[in-house]
């Protein structure tokens, strides 16, 4: 208990932004629930092609009905990427491994292979044949 109560106050700030983001998600997620208002991708307006974050928005209203495989399907890349961050902030918190220290080398190196990801991930779901890994509005 007293770890938690030391890791509250550590990341207080933190929290703090996380409240105030999952608000604004939560309000945004009424907003379009209740209205036709939507945010437009700016990337999608002008080039007519699926950004690597296009889906994000679906992926988190699907993630709040429970229907996790349907939020999958919205944005595969970050159905990856968001359990691999999470299990590795985990393991950082409770073991403190020397190896994935804060700006350390692998930590470096796993942004790098996740921007390479997502770039990649970018460009396949816009290919020909690929459209399964576009976001729902955007299939068929």
């Amino acid at each position: 208990m007293q770890r938690i109560i030391q890791l509250l106050k550590q990341y207080q700030k933190k929290i703090v932004g996380i409240i105030i983001l999952l608000s604004l998600g939560i309000s945004y997620y009424l907003l379009t629930q209740f209205t036709s208002f939507r945010i437009p991708c700016p990337f999608q307006t002008i080039t007519g092609f699926a950004c690597p974050g296009c889906g994000v928005s679906h992926f988190c209203i699907r993630l709040f009905h429970l229907d996790i495989i349907g939020a999958a399907k919205e944005n595969f890349a970050l159905a990856i990427l968001l359990p691999l961050g999470g299990i590795l902030f985990l393991i950082r918190q409770i073991w403190h491994p020397h190896w994935l220290a804060k700006n350390g080398t692998v930590e470096k190196v796993l942004l790098i292979l996740a921007i390479i990801f997502l770039l990649l991930f970018g460009i396949l779901r816009n290919l020909p044949g690929m459209e399964w890994m576009l976001p729902s509005y955007r299939q068929g």
